[in-house]
């Protein structure tokens, strides 16, 4: 649900930018999302290592709040849809250091 909004909003904005160089920035800002997001999910499951997914949590935060205020520039729905994004962003790294938290240390697990 949360990718098909940014989906949506992605092709918004696309739609509205006045000209390519718009266009290949806002490539540039989901393919910075993109990297960030699909990075958190090997760092936590993958490699068990909750406490790096938690190092990477802010990149991915600040890559969807920058998508957040950013997208405004072309279409204010498209910023708005990003934000259960955000929330979700919120409410995985509030999560994720938790786990942190409760079940540290992690070197060993990894190897």
């Amino acid at each position: 649900m949360i990718l098909g909004l940014a989906a949506w909003a992605f092709v918004l904005s696309w739609d509205s930018a006045a000209s390519s160089g718009e266009q290949a920035f806002l490539v540039g800002l989901y393919l910075a999302k993109g990297v960030f997001h699909f990075l958190w999910s090997p760092l936590f499951f993958t490699f068990k290592r909750p406490d790096w997914a938690l190092v990477e949590v802010p990149f991915l935060w600040l890559s969807v709040l920058a998508l957040c205020v950013l997208l405004r520039d072309w279409s204010v729905l498209a910023s708005w849809l990003i934000v259960p994004y955000l929330a979700w962003v919120n409410f995985a790294a509030i999560q994720n250091a938790k786990i942190v938290r409760l079940n540290a240390p992690f070197a060993k697990a990894a190897g």
